[in-house]
């Protein structure tokens, strides 16, 4: 059996759909809507175990070298286990001796200088939990003097502090426009969290001012890494914990679970848009503030892992393998995109994600659209104010807290690996990254 054969018998299936919901450290996810065969999710399952999918993902938990490209193993899992000891242990104290000593030192603002999962990580989680956040933090991106110049005005450098984030510690535009804004005259004021320590005391960072972490975590899946250390600063070590505890418990649910699994059930949504219904696009739209950005998270996270065509052994691939991922903040794509999910030609695998507030109208906002997709319109309306009906996931937070957003990015985490595994490809190498990266620098003269 493969994801062919599962195509090939779509049109036998019946009409008796999977009605499935689950509750993880108070993310609420609802599938009902999704309308998915209870025959496919059958064969989908028997395809899994086929597959030896549990025993893949439990081996890539446990550290077997899964990295082939590179001969590494994945270690992210590591930061987010409430037991942890080595290496591990001695990143997160120094994280957490650090977050402290910047805390205390009363700075007016900190200037964080990272790309990539370096920066879409950190950038997410200070929107979703820290009030103020840009008040506090200033996050700089990339290369361009705009940017910089645009988000440091009326900031007073000398009494700002600075962190540099760098999985390389040769990250060409953190490095330039750390250069850029400093001219490196705010060393002593300047922090490095990188897997590259040397590099960083060589570049003249002092050593006490340096918080390590793991070669084998990769740059988008590093939040769970001393990378976070903007959540330790503001929010202090409880609530760091309590967002790694969030994390933690999504893994256990799947080891635990297999192919019952919450995680897993997302999994086969993905699969049944993707792979046997042919939506080319998968929409997240967020309708509260604070996880405004979680689509961007999410974007990188699942494009750059599963953006892949060759599959683990080095051959083409024979299916068709990640999504485009997009989306937005419901409220606002309400009156911009929307349109197209409800009258357009095309199909999307959509999900729907809210904090539950009966007093706000983001919420009713939420409930509304839900019911518009899943309904669409009065079928004794005139023909142009007909609406698709559109298959959705809707997934509904408790509430905003450390614990419930680490759940949610260990979630969506979880399900990508899982993903990767169907289509047999390396989710945790991007080369196509790396070839932009030395182009870039040869035009730009670096070495």
């Amino acid at each position: 059996m493969n994801l062919n054969d599962l195509r090939a018998n779509i049109d036998a299936y019946s009409q008796n759909y999977l009605k499935s919901e689950g509750k993880l450290a108070g993310c609420n996810f609802d599938f009902k809507d999704q309308k998915i065969p209870e025959e496919f999710y059958s064969d989908f399952i028997q395809l899994a175990k086929t597959q030896k999918i549990h025993e893949q993902f439990s081996g890539i938990y446990k550290g077997d070298v899964v990295n082939v490209t590179e001969g590494r193993s994945v270690t992210h899992f590591n930061y987010r286990m409430p037991s942890i000891s080595g290496d591990y242990e001695h990143h997160q104290k120094k994280l957490i001796s650090i977050s402290k000593k910047i805390r205390e030192a009363g700075y007016e603002k900190i200037v964080f200088f990272g790309i990539g999962g370096s920066q879409l990580g950190p950038a997410f989680v200070g929107e979703a939990l820290v009030d103020n956040f840009y008040d506090k933090a200033c996050l700089i991106t990339g290369s361009d003097p705009d940017e910089f110049t645009d988000k440091l005005e009326g900031v007073d450098l000398n009494k700002s502090c600075f962190i540099v984030a760098s999985k390389s510690f040769s990250t060409l535009e953190t490095l330039n426009s750390f250069e850029k804004v400093t001219n490196k005259k705010f060393l002593s004021n300047t922090y490095a969290v990188t897997a590259a320590p040397r590099l960083a005391e060589d570049y003249g960072i002092h050593k006490d001012n340096i918080v390590s972490f793991d070669i084998n975590v990769g740059g988008r899946f590093s939040i769970w890494s001393p990378i976070s250390i903007l959540l330790s600063i503001f929010l202090g070590e409880d609530a760091y914990k309590e967002f790694l505890d969030g994390g933690h418990l999504i893994d256990l649910e799947l080891l635990k679970n297999k192919y019952k699994s919450l995680v897993f059930n997302l999994s086969c949504q993905d699969i049944f848009h993707n792979n046997i219904l042919g939506n080319q696009t998968s929409v997240l739209l967020n309708y509260d503030w604070k996880l405004r950005n979680f689509s961007r998270y999410a974007q990188q996270l699942e494009m750059e892992s599963n953006g892949k065509s060759v599959d683990i052994n080095g051959n083409e691939s024979l299916m068709d393998t990640n999504s485009i991922i997009w989306g937005g903040y419901g409220p606002e794509s309400q009156h911009s995109f929307y349109q197209l999910l409800y009258q357009g030609t095309k199909d999307f695998n959509i999900y729907l994600i809210a904090q539950k507030n009966a007093e706000k109208l983001n919420y009713m906002q939420f409930l509304g659209q839900k019911q518009s997709l899943v309904e669409g319109a009065d079928k004794d309306l005139e023909s142009y104010r007909q609406t698709k009906i559109r298959r959705l996931t809707s997934v509904v937070l408790d509430q905003i807290s450390p614990r419930s957003v680490g759940a949610l990015m260990a979630i969506w985490e979880n399900k990508t690996i899982l993903n990767s595994l169907i289509w047999n490809i390396n989710a945790f190498d991007q080369w196509g990254v790396e070839l932009g990266k030395l182009n870039t620098k040869k035009f730009s003269g670096e070495s």
